[in-house]
């Protein structure tokens, strides 16, 4: 808007530029508890500073989400908010209370919060001097005068709670993709393959939402595999990934069932599981930016190198939950027909079985492996046969 401003502009600029305070100060008071959410549910500690930058890309992308929808008002924080936040990370521009270390991510993001309102103040205390003020931020640009041309609803009006929560969900989003991009990794699961006999206009969908639906970390993609003879079939080779802190030789390091539960809106096949969810399933596996990595599991199991027994199992010998006191109880045997019983009845049990074997079956049996014990199992196929020596007994 060209030209000097009138009062009656300065004062619409200065009332937009408090509600905008008031806007940001309340994001930021109620995603207060969605950063402590992610850290607790993604069993991480807040204990460290991610840098200037961290807490920059999180303000400029709430100011960037909420003005994807919310007319003047939004395009103005999408323009001139987020571009003046994004001005900082120079650091011939950086505010000085943000050129500092601190403690933890929560405190990086309250300075920044509280950065965008001091600034806020300077514009207030001289509308006419930052006037033509502008900031661009992806292709979008905003200046301060545009201010005098809206309102930006109060906490009193209608329009305010909208603002407020397009601005907490994407706060939100921002955390949990920034603390999983720092300490989660998403792992590619290579061993027996799996092959769903069948037509091309017929896939694997309700199999891999079982799947899911027992696996909640992981995500199931499948494609189309042409038989090359020699017992091999048509049918949907399924590739499978889970997300976590990475897998071992003890447990595959998945991300708890409650933050999958918190995290994904979907399933996959376009089944909802929970409509309020973060993200797709698809967008946190392939387009957050999260480390790849890919698990070889051998035929014959991953063998045990130098491992000792865990307070875990010495704990689990105390109260008779190992393995080798289920089988003392009940017979080798017993057990190992109460295994195949399962295989054979729940496929997704059978595919865990044969690509993470220990885990399942602690899980299944309740019990403890020693950690000393290399243990394999094979899942018999078409292609495949499985015979197991037992020990000689010692004369």
């Amino acid at each position: 808007m060209s030209g000097a401003p009138t009062p009656a502009q300065i004062a619409q600029v200065q009332e937009n530029i408090k509600n905008l305070q008031a806007l940001n100060d309340y994001i930021y008071t109620y995603g207060q508890g969605k950063i402590l959410n992610a850290y607790l549910l993604l069993s991480e500690q807040d204990n460290s500073d991610l840098g200037l930058n961290i807490g920059l890309n999180i303000l400029e992308g709430i100011f960037w989400a909420v003005g994807s929808e919310f007319g003047p008002v939004g395009n103005f924080l999408a323009s001139f908010g987020s571009g003046m936040v994004s001005y900082w990370a120079s650091s011939a521009n950086t505010p000085p209370s943000l050129n500092t270390t601190f403690s933890d991510m929560i405190n990086r993001i309250s300075a920044t919060f509280r950065a965008f309102d001091a600034q806020m103040a300077v514009y207030y205390s001289d509308v006419a001097g930052n006037w033509n003020t502008s900031f661009s931020f992806n292709g979008k640009t905003g200046t301060l005068s545009d201010l005098a041309t809206m309102a930006v609803p109060t906490e009193q009006d209608t329009g305010f709670q909208p603002l407020a929560t397009a601005g907490i969900f994407a706060l939100d989003q921002l955390i949990w993709k920034t603390v999983m991009q720092k300490n989660y990794v998403v792992t590619l699961w290579e061993g027996q393959p799996l092959i769903f006999k069948g037509n091309q206009n017929d896939p694997p969908t309700s199999w891999a939402q079982g799947f899911i639906a027992a696996n909640p970390a992981y995500n199931i993609t499948w494609s189309w595999h042409n038989s090359s003879g020699c017992g091999s079939v048509n049918g949907w080779e399924i590739q499978e990934y889970n997300i976590g802190t990475g897998a071992g030789v003890f447990s595959d390091g998945s991300m708890s069932n409650a933050a999958c539960a918190y995290l994904f809106i979907d399933s996959c096949g376009g089944q909802v599981i929970n409509a309020a969810g973060l993200f797709h399933r698809n967008d946190v596996f392939n387009n957050l930016g999260i480390s790849q990595t890919t698990r070889i599991v051998p035929s014959g199991g991953i063998p045990v190198t130098d491992a000792q027994l865990s307070v875990g199992y010495l704990r689990a010998m105390k109260e008779g939950r190992t393995l080798g006191k289920l089988i003392e109880r009940e017979g080798r045997e017993s057990v190992q027909q109460r295994i195949v019983e399962k295989a054979h009845a729940d496929s997704v049990f059978a595919r865990n079985l044969a690509m993470r074997p220990r885990q399942t079956l602690e899980t299944f049996l309740g019990v403890k492996i020693p950690e000393v014990v290399n243990l394999s199992v094979v899942v018999e196929s078409g292609r495949s046969f499985g015979l197991v020596i037992p020990a000689k007994k010692a004369d």
